[in-house]
Formats: structure tokens, C-alpha cells, sequence
């Protein structure tokens, strides 16, 4: 769309040259009508053309000095949406309470630590020691000859590599075996009953309402549930009431029921059974202990990082990628003994085979159920261990090289590294191992040389090099802190050291409220102000020269309506004032006769120093990230964004003045579309009309040459005169 501001003077300019250019088609159209009744060959299709750009010309030029205006002020309310986006920006910056939070760190002694601060950081002063740096293990192996050497003769061999505590992913275990401890099972062996008589399982009480079998009364309490209770539609030979309480019902073989106890550690006796009559009164036979049932260990296992491995009763797990202790109990359900490997899952590899146990159900988060396979087998049985990674090496890759290269690729988290020390010995190469930083980036490596010589071999003693993994230890405010890193970010609200170096007596720091950025910020409202300000004068001036918005608004409302609404945003008193200060013009903002917004810096110092909890509450309401949608008072910047957003939205106004603009525009391109094709339909009836004028004009002027030649010849012969 143009975006030319269309002014008076152009308007009249416009006017006048289609006049002029009307009334000069006019005469040329005349002209030419004169020419024709003298049948002297006239244009006839530059006379139709002619004629109707007399009549298309200054409709054509009305319609489109419409379409400019509108695309104009299309224009406009582009400027003075874009500058009260600026006014936003800068009212967002303050909108909320954290972002007055900002405070600035002075520390004295940088060389030990550096400090970084957030929104989360409060003033105060606190005194840090660096007691000791985070350091990661480093391990120097013996003298090697070179990067090619065989160290075991050419055959395969492996490493063991554990990195960190063991027990953090060795399992713990819980068993249960015997009557304390397991679920236990009771056979129930139930009599006939006669119409009217009742026996009772555990609470459940069934009355034959005729004479029944002890087949239908044990297939009256077949397959109840403690959750259940009692069957929504009772047996055919009897009523049941109550509930089952602590047991489970099996599937009834003839007169014989087996209860299963809900709860580990339930003593069969708690099985009560009743009846009417002595003699109808079931006999109850129970299986427990340690003889006669297999045993249960609850494995509890533990967060696994990559590349570290965890056996169950011989079957062994490596992890790929770190897992969650669910992850890993998920891996190792529903496996059963048996003499070969699982398949591998897809987060990590299976050795081994599981043995005398068979892996159960989840039973909750990290843990799951063994069984042993065996009736009496002791749950010590049941071993558990974490192991350590294993590092294989095919026959012919045995050297330091090789070595280096299959520690890298596994998952541990230790690096090696060969180097040649460049001694001038015979041995100058060294593997180097290094660690993750802090003591859980500790590691032990061992070798192991299956068949082959282990010649010259590889160790990793004692030297001189190499580095204990330790912990961070830093004293904040007298409390002593142990760290895995040298980030320390979780002691100080907001606050972040950065250890570099140990310290001999403590250092401070100084937190402080950061007011500089705070003023930046009411700054930047007060530019962004001056800026809308600027556009609004230019847009509604009509002797406006600014090249693209200027003048294309004038005599607009909107102007005037935006302009008033924002002045109100901004000097007006907050909905959330704080005791002293509850408006700009409280903090040093003032607007100047000639609309331009000005800061006194003094005032606006005093008012952060004095009153900083008062300008908050003013600017926020103590909110933060409140909905523009909340009908909640938010302080000036608050309030002021919810306004402009709606103001600047879909159903805002210069958004729907824009819109109208368009749809106006729409409307007057059709017509000048319709203008073209009536414009198209009179030029065909003026050729028309002007070839057939045209013609008849030749006819008569032929008519007339001949007619004079005739008369001119009479008159030579009445004469005597030729020629």
C-alpha cells in the first residue's frame, strides 16, 4: 500500500488537472464531431476514446484519491501502533516485582572466587573461605615403550573400571520367609448345610436357604475378593452377608477352598471359620515356614549413571545411558531363572544368567519381587553387588593405543590420553586417566589378562602426578559446605561462586540494590513517551514534511483518543500505590507545556533511596507475572501493559480503524472495476455509432463529387467551354 500522505494542496491538484483534462477532451471531441459533418475522413476511434475519458477521467481520479487517503491513514495507524509498542517494552521492563530485585555483587577477593547474581538474590553481606577446589582424579599408568607395544602377548584381555561409591549402585534388599513374613494360604474343607444354616469365612457369612452340598457351599465363596466383598447377585442355594476381610478365594475343587491372606505377615489363626452347628463346622489345614514355601527378597535398587553394571543372583546389568532406579527394576522384571543370558534390553547390555530366582512384579518405585525357585531355599541365597564396567579387548588389541581407545569409547566418564614424556628412556609413553571433577568422579581400574603374558603388562601405582578426586569444601557465613563442583549455587539465594582458588581467611561479599538498572528502565518510559508524542504530532499535522507518516492522520479522533488514554497511563496515579509515592510524578516525571516528558534525576534518586519499597508496590502491585487478562489492580507498568495489549490487539482500535480502512479500499477498487467495464461498454457503442456516422458521411460527399462533376459538365456544354 502507498503510504504518501495525501494533502489539501494535492487534493486540489488533483481536481484540477482531471478538469482540465476533461474539458480539453471535450473540445478535441467537438473538433473532431465538426470535421465529421464535413465527411472529411475523421478518427472516428480516437473520437469514441476521447469522449469517454471525458466522462471516466474525474470519476477515476475521485475514487482513487479515496483509496490513497485510506492508505494513508493505514499508514498512520502503523506509526502509532509501532511507537506504543515501544511504550509497552518499556513498561514490560517493570511490570514486575522481580524486576526489581537486581542487586550488584562486591567481592574483595576475586582471585579466589568470582560471584554472579540473579533475580533470587537479596542484600546483605556474607564472608567466604575456600577451604579446598574440586579436583578430579588423575591417574599416570606405568612406562611404556611405545603406542604400538603388545602389552599381553597379542591376546585378548579386559579392564574393570568402577568409577564412583559402589554402594550408590549396589541394591539393598529386604526378605521376607516363614510365618512372619509371607502372605499365607488356608485350605478350607467345608460341610453340607441344611436349609437355614450358616458358616462364616473371615466375615463372610453364607445361609443355605435349602439343604446344599459342600461342594456348592465352597463354589458359593469361590473366587471372592477382599476388595470385592460379597457378589452383586447372591447363589441360587443361599444368601451370602458381611465381607471377606484379610483373605482371597481361590477356585473351589469339590468342597475344598483355598484363602489366600492379603497382608505379609498374617498369621493363619486369623483365618476365623464358623458355623450354626458344630457339626457342620470345616475343617482348615495351613501351609507356612520355612519348609514348605518359597521365599521373597524385595530388591531396592538405585539410579545408575552410563556405563555402570549391577548383578541379581548372577545376572548382570550394564547400563548405556543413565537410568532411574524404576528404569533399572524395569529391566530386571519378570525375568526367570534359567541358564542363558536375556536379551538385551535397549538401555544397556545382560551377562550372566538369573539363579534360583525368579524376578517378579514392580512393587513400587525402584523395587521389585524375587522368589526363589527352590521350597526352602534361604533369601541369603539371593546375591546383589554393583560391578564395574568391563572394558573388552579382541586378541591383537592389547596395545597402549588400543587401550586408550577402548576406554574412550566406553560410557564411564573417564578419558585417557597417551603421551610420549619425551625422557629419552626407552619406556617415554604414558597413559594418562582422568576423572569427572569431585570425589564421585573417583575410579579404580584393574586388568585383567585372561591366557595371554600380561608382558610387559600395564599398572597404575603410585607417581608422582597423579590426583586424588575430592570434593569442594567452602565456608559460608561460618557454615562449612561440601560441593561435588567449584559452582557453588544452591547456599546463597541468587547467588553463584565460582571457585578458583583456596583462601587463608575469609572473604566478604557485599550484596547490594542495583538502582541503576531501575532508572534505566523509567528512562526508557519516558523516551518511549517522547517518541509516541513525536508520531502523534507528525501523523495529525497537516503541514507535516516527515517523509512516511507524516500528515496522514489529520482531523483523525483516533489520534486525540490514543493520545489522551496513554498521557492517563502514564501520569496517572498507580492502582496499587505505595504510602509516599504512588505516581511518576512522585519519582521526578513531569510533562512539559509542549507535551514532552522530562526525569529529574534527583527526585527520582530520592525516591529509590527513601521510598524503593513504595516505587515497587507503584510500578507492580507486588505481582508477578500477572495475566493482562486479571482484573487485579497492577501498578502502573501492570496496568499500562494490560491496556496496551488490548489496545494494540485484534479488537484494539487502531487495529480495527485499519481494518475498516481496508475494507473501504476493497469497496472503491470494485468500483473502479465496474467504472471500467461501463467505461469498456460505451467506447464500443461510440466506434459503433461514429463508423456508421462516418460512412454515411463518405456516401454523401461521393454523391456530392459526382453530382458536381455532372452539373460542371452541363454547364461546359450550355457554354461551349470544356474543362
Amino acid at each position: 500500500m502507498a503510504t504518501t500522505a495525501l494533502s489539501s494542496s494535492t487534493s486540489t491538484a488533483l481536481s484540477t488537472s482531471a478538469a482540465a483534462t476533461a474539458a480539453a477532451n471535450k473540445a478535441n471531441a467537438q473538433k473532431l464531431l465538426t470535421s465529421l459533418g464535413a465527411g472529411s475522413g475523421v478518427d472516428v476511434s480516437s473520437l469514441a476514446q476521447n469522449l469517454v475519458s471525458a466522462e471516466r477521467v474525474p470519476k477515476e481520479n475521485a475514487i482513487n484519491a479515496k483509496i490513497t487517503k485510506n492508505e494513508s491513514r493505514i499508514s498512520g495507524y502503523s506509526a502509532l501502533s509501532f511507537v506504543l509498542s515501544g511504550v509497552k517494552t518499556a513498561m514490560t521492563a517493570l511490570k514486575d516485582q522481580n524486576n526489581f530485585n537486581a542487586v550488584t555483587a562486591t567481592n574483595s577477593n576475586t582471585a579466589a572466587f568470582s560471584v554472579t547474581t540473579s533475580a533470587a538474590a537479596t542484600t546483605g553481606t556474607h564472608d567466604i573461605e575456600v577451604l579446598r577446589l574440586a579436583k578430579a582424579q588423575r591417574s599416570v599408568s606405568s612406562s611404556l615403550s611405545s603406542a604400538t607395544a603388545s602389552l599381553n602377548g597379542g591376546s585378548a584381555m579386559s579392564l574393570s573400571l568402577t568409577v564412583g561409591d559402589a554402594s550408590k549402585v549396589t541394591p539393598t534388599v529386604s526378605t521376607t520367609q516363614g510365618v512372619s513374613a509371607l502372605t499365607e494360604t488356608s485350605t478350607v474343607s467345608f460341610q453340607s448345610l441344611l436349609a437355614g444354616q450358616k458358616v462364616s469365612v473371615a466375615g463372610l457369612t453364607y445361609t443355605a436357604t435349602q439343604d446344599t452340598s459342600a461342594a456348592d457351599v465352597a463354589a458359593a465363596f469361590s473366587g471372592l475378593t477382599e476388595i470385592g466383598g460379597i457378589p452383586t447377585s447372591q447363589p441360587t442355594n443361599g444368601i451370602l452377608s458381611g465381607a471377606l476381610a484379610g483373605f482371597n478365594a481361590g477356585v473351589s475343587s469339590g468342597s475344598d477352598l483355598v484363602f489366600t491372606s492379603t497382608a505379609t505377615g498374617q498369621n493363619v489363626n486369623d483365618l476365623a471359620v464358623t458355623t450354626s452347628l458344630t457339626a457342620t463346622t470345616p475343617s482348615v489345614t495351613t501351609t507356612q515356614g520355612v519348609s514348605a514355601v518359597t521365599e521373597h527378597a524385595a530388591v531396592t535398587f538405585k539410579d545408575m549413571a552410563a556405563g555402570q553394571s549391577v548383578t541379581v543372583a548372577g545376572l548382570t546389568y550394564t547400563t548405556t545411558a543413565s537410568a532411574t532406579a524404576a528404569e533399572v527394576a524395569s529391566v530386571f522384571a519378570s525375568r526367570a531363572a534359567s541358564g542363558t543370558t536375556p536379551t538385551n534390553p535397549s538401555t544397556g547390555t545382560f551377562s550372566g544368567a538369573l539363579t534360583g530366582f525368579n524376578a517378579g512384579g514392580n512393587l513400587g518405585t525402584g523395587t521389585l519381587n524375587f522368589s526363589s525357585t527352590t521350597p526352602g531355599a534361604n533369601v541369603a541365597d539371593i546375591a546383589t553387588s554393583g560391578a564395574s564396567a568391563r572394558i573388552s579387548l579382541a586378541a591383537g588389541k592389547d596395545t597402549p593405543q588400543d587401550i586408550v581407545n577402548a576406554i574412550n569409547a566406553s560410557t564411564t566418564g573417564v578419558k585417557a590420553q597417551l603421551v610420549n614424556t619425551g625422557d629419552g628412556s626407552v619406556n617415554p609413553y604414558q597413559i594418562i586417566l582422568s576423572g569427572a571433577v569431585g570425589a564421585s568422579g573417583a575410579f579404580t581400574i584393574s586388568t585383567n589378562y585372561g591366557s595371554g603374558s600380561g608382558s610387559p603388562g600395564l599398572s597404575f601405582g603410585s607417581n608422582a602426578a597423579n590426583q586424588t578426586a575430592v570434593d569442594a569444601s567452602v565456608k559460608i557465613d561460618g557454615v562449612s559446605y561440601t560441593r561435588s563442583t567449584n559452582s557453588v549455587t544452591d547456599v546463597v539465594p541468587g547467588l553463584t561462586l565460582n571457585l578458583k582458588a583456596t583462601t587463608t581467611s575469609a572473604a566478604s561479599v557485599d550484596l547490594t540494590r542495583d538502582t541503576s538498572t531501575i532508572k534505566e528502565n523509567i528512562k526508557a518510559i519516558v523516551t518511549a513517551y517522547n517518541d509516541a508524542v513525536t508520531i502523534f504530532g507528525e501523523v495529525s499535522d497537516p503541514k507535516s514534511t516527515f517523509e512516511t507518516y507524516g500528515a496522514t492522520l489529520v482531523g483523525d479522533s483516533t489520534v486525540r483518543t490514543v493520545k489522551q488514554q496513554l498521557r492517563s497511563m502514564v501520569m496517572g496515579t498507580s492502582s496499587t500505590p505505595g504510602d509516599n509515592v504512588g505516581s511518576l510524578w512522585q519519582m521526578g516525571v513531569s510533562i512539559d507545556q509542549t507535551g514532552v516528558m522530562s526525569v529529574d534525576d534527583t527526585k527520582l534518586d530520592a525516591a529509590l533511596s527513601n521510598h524503593y519499597t513504595d516505587v515497587v508496590k507503584a510500578f507492580t502491585g507486588n505481582q508477578n507475572g500477572l495475566s493482562i487478562y486479571s482484573p487485579a489492580p497492577a501498578g502502573i507498568a501492570g496496568d499500562a501493559v494490560k491496556k496496551l495489549s488490548n489496545m494494540l490487539g485484534k479488537t484494539g482500535i487502531l487495529i480495527t480503524q485499519s481494518e475498516s480502512a481496508d475494507t473501504q479500499n476493497t469497496k472503491y477498487k470494485s468500483e473502479l472495476t465496474k467504472l471500467q467495464t461501463r467505461m469498456d461498454a460505451l467506447l464500443l457503442r461510440y466506434q459503433k455509432q461514429f463508423s456508421s456516422m462516418d460512412s454515411l458521411v463518405g456516401n454523401v460527399n461521393s454523391q456530392k463529387t459526382s453530382l458536381k462533376s455532372t452539373f460542371e459538365g452541363m454547364m461546359a456544354s450550355l457554354t461551349g467551354k470544356s474543362g
